[in-house]
């Protein structure tokens, strides 16, 4: 039990450095300019109402830029604490190299994911009301400059959070649990973090994707791949709505197509002798760092 409460704290601790230098980072943001609009809404005497609507279009004008600052800053401070404690962020969070067929492998496998879980929202009878908050989070997406939301969204946030869910926090659990369980409850956490309930399932199910490649390469690097795929996806699809103009068959065929691949791709790293996943799960289980 002692093993486990303290993996348990060490992936809580992780944790707490993104959560902290997140919302640090809005919140900052978020003061300075709310300051700076109320003095200068006083002086244009600008009413109450007209003042908060333009400090909100304001403020997730620079969500981006939060997203991105947040995710530098924690990655800072991982690495920060891992050259004090004289080792690696690449060693402790296990971004390691993987074979160029596994990468291409990978690479099918995220387009394969990306069409079939993004297709699947469409295809659902889901409730407007429970999309609501997928709607609005993928809105504030387009909110902000084309190339900020591609860097951050689609490279930075992906990076930021596969070395904490899968590098650190799944890592940490799987020296005290099942890997199952670990990849469950880091999964879990990961959907949480995503916000509604759509989206929130969303994020596990693609949590658990990525925790299955994890388990079978013994590295991260493919998971990244993966989740930059996928966001670059969501990302340019915000600011170019081209999916409004697939007809419903040949979103269907798509959706289905996404899935054989998906389902091959797990297939193939599930029952790969040489993916390095047994190693992989050795030093899960055992190490104590």
């Amino acid at each position: 039990m002692k093993k486990v409460l303290k993996q348990i704290a060490k992936a809580l601790g992780y944790f707490a450095v993104y959560f902290t230098a997140s919302n640090i980072v809005s919140l900052i943001v978020s003061y300075v300019t709310a300051f700076n609009f109320g003095r200068a809404n006083a002086q244009a005497g600008i009413g109450r109402e007209e003042g908060l609507a333009m400090l909100q279009d304001k403020l997730n004008s620079m969500t981006g830029i939060c997203l991105i600052i947040g995710s530098l800053l924690t990655l800072l401070i991982f690495f920060i604490v891992e050259k004090v404690k004289k080792t690696s962020l690449a060693k402790e969070t296990d971004m390691k190299a993987v074979s160029g067929k596994q990468m291409v492998f990978t690479v099918i496998g995220a387009v394969g994911a990306m069409f079939f879980m993004n297709f699947m929202l469409s295809i659902l009878p889901i409730p407007e009301e429970l999309l609501g908050d997928l709607t609005s989070g993928m809105s504030k997406l387009s909110s902000y400059p084309f190339w900020i939301a591609m860097l951050g969204n689609a490279i930075i946030v992906p990076i930021t959070e596969e070395v904490l869910f899968r590098g650190y926090i799944y890592t940490r659990l799987g020296k005290a649990m099942p890997a199952i369980v670990a990849a469950l409850i880091s999964s879990a956490v990961f959907g949480i973090c995503h916000g509604g309930i759509v989206w929130a399932i969303w994020a596990f199910c693609m949590g658990m994707l990525i925790c299955v490649v994890r388990m079978k390469s013994g590295s991260i690097i493919p998971g990244i791949v993966i989740h930059i795929i996928m966001n670059t996806f969501a990302t340019i699809t915000s600011y170019y709505p081209v999916l409004d103009k697939i007809t419903t068959p040949v979103m269907y065929a798509l959706t289905v197509a996404g899935g054989i691949l998906v389902a091959v791709y797990v297939a193939g790293i599930l029952t790969d002798k040489k993916a390095g996943g047994e190693k992989a799960e050795v030093k899960i289980t055992s190490s104590e760092a």
